[in-house]
């Protein structure tokens, strides 16, 4: 939702209206069974744009076939009330709107905790915080910096 000076009632169904959404938009997830929107967090500013970014946790996603691997994307802020569609983020080629940040190994459950962690590198750009408690043996959280591009993030790639 879109913040707003008067404290009357948002109904969500007018934010779902994909012919005429008002106050926010929708975010729909990749995959059935996903879970998508298990954990969801403000981001901060990740790609420097000036506008505020989301984070969005499926901890059942199953990024290139290892299963329960999970899932977090990174919505960038935007002012329209258009859907977003979480495919369009993790596609292949030519990704949109955001990036993937693609689970370690199986059943790591990752993005069961997402949240901004400020600017922990001192570039400008805020960075995120993702937790994946299924991580052998005792769980794992990933510091994945502040970024411009829209490609995938992969924490099996990460802190190596």
């Amino acid at each position: 939702m879109f913040g707003k000076a008067n404290s009357s009632a948002i109904n969500l169904s007018a934010i779902a209206d994909a012919n005429n959404p008002t106050g926010g938009f929708v975010i729909n997830g990749e995959v059935a069974n996903d879970r998508s929107g298990y954990s969801v967090s403000s981001a901060g500013d990740v790609n420097g744009d000036g506008l505020d970014d989301l984070i969005v946790g499926a901890t059942y996603a199953d990024p290139s076939g290892k299963s329960n691997a999970g899932k977090s994307y990174v919505v960038f802020g935007k002012a329209d009330g258009s859907a977003i569609n979480l495919s369009a983020i993790a596609a292949a080629n030519n990704p949109t709107g955001g990036f993937v940040i693609n689970g370690e190994a199986t059943s790591d459950y990752s993005g069961g905790s997402v949240s901004s962690a400020g600017d922990v590198n001192g570039d400008g750009l805020d960075d995120l915080i993702v937790g994946t408690q299924g991580a052998d043996p005792s769980g794992k959280s990933y510091v994945i910096f502040g970024k411009t591009d829209t490609n995938a993030v992969r924490l099996d790639k990460t802190g190596r």
